[in-house]
């Protein structure tokens, strides 16, 4: 009898141990299934690439350098081989341009959103009237191509000394599932070298980037209206290493929401247009409510002066690959 006892008793041990160790497992398990949630979302076959999850990279961080003269690009915007030396650099634009005249579409590793985008950026400067704000500048915006992520616009003034100053963007895994850089927060002009007429998005000392953000997916979320629900996407961190440098965080949240990407400024339109293009002639998946005609509108939309006619020479080539991206292929 007692033998008996021994081994109920030590097997209902076992089972108690197993089940301790179950939801240490279970815990696991569980992280590792939301990472899996979260790569499944986010997968180049939907979304295309230059995600990365917040929950294992939660800072974007920009870093200067000094600026190129308009139409260039920067070394670390292209993937291409350096040119030799006395060569120019090529235009964001030539490899596009040249695949366009022939009537075909660019191959799509040979298209460069972040280098796009950062040209666009530096193509547009503010008006005459208008003043450098005094404190960073954050909007947010319904993506124009897909219904699932968002644009998110930061801009940060008068810097002083780049090469002192860090900024970086800290999101929120409970609010951010992943993001993307549109443009290439690693190749930014120096805000006090930025030439005449090329802002970098960035005249006048000011600094900006673009992003998408694939906000999380809840069940859990408050029922009945939640219009006044203010939802913190990340913080903005802005630091010098001088001690007379003032620190700042801006938090990131949905008080700087503007709706649908035409109520955002003109240069959020300009770089979102360019960035879309870019993305249909990469055949960028998360481009999927998107259309060429879209991006032309959307473009067409800016009203600023074209000082150095970069953007006339982008909506040009938007209206000769129209017909090859909106048109069903030949068969």
């Amino acid at each position: 009898m007692q033998g008996k006892l021994g081994l109920v008793t030590g097997i209902a041990l076992a089972i108690a141990l197993g089940g301790g160790c179950d939801d240490r497992d279970s815990d696991k398990q569980g992280a590792d299934q939301d990472k899996q949630k979260t790569a499944a979302a986010m997968s180049p076959a939907r979304f295309g690439v230059g995600w990365h999850a917040v929950a294992e990279t939660r800072q974007s961080n920009w870093s200067f350098h000094t600026a190129p003269p308009p139409g260039r690009l920067l070394a670390s915007q292209s993937t291409e081989p350096d040119p030799l030396p006395g060569d120019p650099s090529p235009d964001a634009l030539s490899g596009i341009r040249a695949a366009l005249m022939a009537n075909m579409l660019p191959a799509h590793g040979s298209v460069h959103i972040e280098a796009l985008v950062n040209r666009a950026l530096s193509s547009i400067s503010p008006t005459a009237a208008e003043t450098a704000p005094d404190k960073p500048m954050v909007v947010l915006a319904t993506t124009p191509w897909n219904e699932e992520s968002l644009l998110l616009w930061v801009e940060v003034p008068g810097l002083g000394v780049p090469d002192a100053a860090t900024v970086g963007i800290e999101f929120d895994p409970s609010a951010v599932a992943a993001f993307r850089a549109l443009g290439d927060p690693a190749a930014m002009p120096d805000p006090n070298e930025a030439p005449d007429g090329a802002a970098g998005g960035i005249a006048s000392g000011r600094a900006a980037m673009l992003y998408e953000l694939l906000p999380q997916r809840t069940d859990s979320s408050p029922k009945g209206n939640t219009a006044k629900l203010i939802v913190k996407y990340g913080v903005l961190h802005v630091a010098g290493t001088a001690a007379s440098q003032p620190k700042l965080d801006e938090p990131i949240t949905t008080t700087s929401t503007v709706g649908t990407i035409d109520n955002a400024p003109e240069i959020v339109r300009f770089a979102a247009a360019a960035a879309g293009f870019g993305g249909l002639l990469r055949g960028d998946p998360a481009m999927r409510d998107l259309s060429c005609n879209d991006v032309i509108a959307l473009a067409q939309s800016v009203r600023q002066p074209d000082a150095d006619g970069w953007r006339a020479q982008l909506i040009a080539l938007m209206y000769r690959a129209q017909p090859l991206i909106d048109l069903p292929p030949a068969r």
